[in-house]
């Protein structure tokens, strides 16, 4: 397969009833992709892609490139593996940065009942500021989906941000959140549903908590409860560092809706 498009958006264009990421540009992409199906029972596909895209910023009159390689197979128990190189770069102030880097993703539908996904970048970054730099950044993405029963789904997910300096190799920070999720379709009516997610850059837990029930598409109530916590301890004047977290925020949430059928 192959595609070839070209755009424009130019510098007065705002879309009042939607959102536009970008104005001020023009662009234009091809991209081919070849096809493999080896004679093998362990591979049953393999995807090559070449594609490209050229982008004039008409704001500082400068171009910035996308360019990558994939190369994915698809495996039995639909398990993918997928390698990326890219080479890029974008304008941001007047400046031109890179941004492109390598990435693999992996996953597979280990039995049944258990998912399993990770997904890891080594790229150039940018440290957007009124006076940007050049950085290089790893980036973990981790997800497990287990259903022990047909009525209960659980969700773990890892995510880990960090960016470091390239001229000096410094760290800059590091950004890691991990959620869980916990579904239980009681019946085809009733479901519950707890989260539960640690922001270790914030050092923030959030609790959440909903009971749905959904007579017919369009007849529903909700009813939720939900508490965020900080590691943090009150001393008389202030709020300031602790081990331990302290309840911030709490919420309560009702909502209920009815459909007239005439």
């Amino acid at each position: 397969s192959w595609s070839v498009t070209a755009k424009e958006i130019n510098k007065d264009f705002f879309a009042d009833a939607g959102f536009v990421t970008r104005n001020g540009m023009a662009c234009i992409t091809g991209m081919f992709k070849p096809k493999f199906y080896p004679k093998s029972e362990f591979v049953r596909r393999i995807e090559t892609e070449f594609f490209s895209a050229q982008t004039y910023d008409l704001y500082y009159n400068m171009w910035e490139t996308l360019d990558h390689v994939v190369l994915q197979s698809f495996m039995g128990r639909y398990s993918t593996l997928r390698i990326k190189y890219a080479y890029s770069t974008e304008i941001f102030l007047g400046e031109r940065f890179l941004t492109g880097g390598l990435s693999v993703l992996a996953s597979s539908q280990v039995t049944k009942r258990i998912y399993l996904a990770a997904l890891y970048r080594r790229i150039n970054a940018i440290y957007y500021s009124d006076a940007p730099y050049q950085g290089y950044s790893n980036k973990l993405t981790l997800n497990v989906n287990y259903k022990p029963t047909e009525n209960l789904h659980i969700d773990l997910s890892y995510i880990y941000n960090d960016l470091f300096r390239t001229k000096d190799r410094n760290w800059v920070y590091d950004y890691p959140i991990t959620r869980g999720r916990i579904t239980y379709q009681i019946n085809k009516y009733l479901f519950l549903r707890a989260v539960t997610e640690y922001n270790g850059y914030k050092n923030t837990l959030l609790t959440d908590f909903l009971a749905s029930f959904t007579y017919i598409p369009g007849t529903v109530v909700y009813l939720g409860y939900g508490s965020l916590y900080e590691k943090a301890q009150w001393d008389g004047d202030e709020y300031v560092a602790d081990d331990r977290f302290l309840e911030m925020t709490r919420g309560f949430f009702f909502k209920c809706s009815y459909l007239f059928r005439h």
